[in-house]
């Protein structure tokens, strides 16, 4: 009899929200020393304790409900520049290190995760803030006992960790006394496996948390650009046809062995200036004992080498009745001529398919920095 293998894995796309912070490299920061704007900058240090909850969003996790979820971090951010603060007003980017419980101290236990993060600007004092990177937990689903084989919300110790929030921290200078050190913040952090070992029905806590904040101010030579000037070099849109195929491994649920998986696909890329642009396309998608056809649109994000498609998918033919859509997520990186390499992730709702490695090619297409490739 087959007997599945616990071992940690280590998520691919967890890849995606930490290289976004990575490639965030940053908006000049507001200080109240305006004077010399060119050669100081402000990082943030943050420390926040909250709670909240695990959410039940599968019915099996209801049950292993038992108390509030309670959770601390510890955040470092500083201002960004360049390219980002053009389109992003007072953009920071930075690392958050977060621990807590689930509320599930039985079946989920303890959960660790290391952050790369974007903030984004909202309005009067509030940001989003995007994080992506490792997570860790404590108890996960194994053979060796009753009790191990009851945990069946995530398979792997090592996980994919993602944040998304909404946060006011400290604001030095501002009217409020109290708010120069105090903050305030929402966040959901998900961690799963992409399913490359199952069980993942993956975890989603809602917490709400204060904190404490200071700024730390740091001489650093800046250098000064004109918005016009940055704008007039943003790389250009990688318009037209690229051709696609990538493969991965996945483990079908329940517990069957893993298996190999390959997707082919063609996309047109059109419209947009400055960061955004549009993704059109169809796919085939191949399993050992079966196929499917699939068409999708969605945007895509780009940097000087690296871009990244946003698409939500249809079904023309599909191998699972409960399949009829699909989401994907996929970080493209330039590498020479028309040929790029891929690293995709294909989902349903709340279930991750597979993680998928490929290349990509752009046949008479642009290089990212707008000249024509030969």
């Amino acid at each position: 009899m087959w007997r599945p293998v616990r071992k940690p894995v280590f998520m691919v796309p967890g890849l995606l929200t930490a290289f976004l912070s990575w490639m965030c490299s940053s908006a000049w920061a507001q200080t109240s020393l305006e004077q010399r704007e060119d050669r100081v900058r402000q990082d943030q240090w943050e420390i926040a304790i909250g709670s909240g909850f695990l959410m039940p969003h599968r019915a099996s996790i209801r049950s292993m409900i038992q108390s509030h979820a309670h959770m601390a971090h510890v955040h470092w951010s500083t201002a960004a520049g360049g390219l980002w603060s053009c389109s992003r007003e007072n953009a920071r980017w930075g690392a958050t290190l977060r621990t807590g419980t689930t509320g599930a101290p039985d079946h989920i236990g303890t959960q660790v995760a290391l952050l790369g993060t974007a903030d984004l600007r909202l309005a009067d004092g509030w940001q989003i803030r995007l994080g992506g990177g490792w997570g860790w937990t404590s108890k996960v689903w194994g053979m060796d006992s009753a009790n191990e084989r009851q945990r069946v919300v995530i398979g792997s110790p090592i996980n994919a960790a993602i944040q998304l929030g909404v946060h006011r921290p400290a604001r030095q200078g501002t009217d409020a006394p109290w708010h120069q050190h105090v903050g305030v913040h929402l966040t959901l952090d998900h961690q799963s496996n992409a399913s490359f070992t199952q069980p993942n029905l993956g975890t989603n806590v809602v917490s709400l948390a204060a904190s404490i904040g200071w700024p730390h101010m740091v001489r650093r030579p800046l250098r000064s650009e004109d918005t016009l000037a940055v704008i007039a070099v943003l790389p250009a849109p990688v318009e037209g046809v690229r051709l696609h195929a990538a493969t991965g491994r996945r483990q079908p649920a329940p517990l069957a062995s893993r298996e190999t998986v390959a997707e082919v696909g063609v996309d047109v890329r059109f419209g947009g200036r400055l960061r955004m642009g549009y993704v059109a396309g169809s796919m085939a998608f191949v399993r050992p004992d079966a196929t499917g056809i699939g068409t999708h649109a969605g945007f895509q994000i780009r940097f000087t080498r690296v871009h990244i498609d946003l698409v939500h998918g249809r079904y023309l033919r599909r191998w699972q009745p409960e399949e009829g859509h699909y989401n994907r997520v996929v970080l493209h990186a330039h590498w020479r001529g028309g040929w790029w390499f891929n690293l995709g992730l294909l989902t349903h709702g709340f279930r991750a398919h597979h993680p998928a490695l490929g290349v990509g090619y752009v046949p008479g297409g642009r290089h990212p920095d707008g000249r024509r490739h030969r």
